[in-house]
């Protein structure tokens, strides 16, 4: 069971932010339970106050993660670079002539993903298509750290919170590509990322819609 310092915790990285009030409603707990757990976790240099003014009456505090706070969401990095250079090692001079810089980046990217897909597809092949969504959510959160999914009218949605490519050098949209790409390899074309762009704001997170 999560401690309820972690709770608070997954609560703020998931909604980018929030207040005592949010939380109390979210957690179910009294708002001067969650006012002392949040001054120690300020004292950790887990969050920090941000002051909101509203018209009327005292500033109110939205209380956002730290980076010290992100960093308790840990991203697989290493996992991805040594990804990356087994993909790199393996090219052949020809695959990759006349290639632009960012074209060769998209192809090792692509390898990578078609090696998951290829590792994976044991776990997915077959089954109804919520299992495959279960299960392509549990790779995002392995190398992420913080993923998760729900069924909706229309299908699913995966949010990937911490996305591994959120402050790694790939931040041009190629991971976005990446995490398309291995999605739609998975579970068929029904994939779409909303916003388009991508993570906008970036504290939002990535967000997959999935229709049969």
């Amino acid at each position: 069971m999560q401690s309820t310092k972690t709770l608070i915790l997954t609560s703020i990285k998931r909604n980018g932010g929030s207040t005592v009030d949010e939380l109390a409603q979210a957690l179910d707990l009294a708002p001067m339970t969650v006012r002392q757990h949040l001054s120690a976790l300020q004292r950790d240099d887990l969050l920090q106050a941000e002051p909101v003014r509203r018209a009327t009456g005292r500033p109110h505090y939205v209380y956002r993660l730290t980076q010290r706070g992100e960093d308790t969401f840990p991203k697989r990095y290493d996992r991805l670079a040594e990804a990356l250079l087994q993909e790199v090692s393996r090219l052949q001079a020809g695959e990759i002539e006349n290639l632009a810089p960012d074209e060769k980046a998209s192809l090792v990217l692509r390898r990578v993903a078609d090696r998951l897909v290829d590792a994976y597809a044991p776990k997915v092949r077959g089954r109804a298509l919520e299992e495959q969504v279960a299960t392509v959510t549990e790779i995002l959160h392995s190398d992420g750290g913080f993923a998760e999914w729900e069924k909706t009218e229309s299908g699913y949605v995966i949010r990937d919170y911490n996305c591994l490519f959120g402050r790694a050098p790939l931040q041009d949209g190629r991971g976005c590509e990446w995490h398309f790409y291995l999605l739609n390899r998975m579970l068929g074309p029904g994939v779409r990322l909303e916003p388009a762009e991508g993570c906008d704001p970036p504290s939002s997170g990535c967000r997959y819609v999935i229709e049969p």
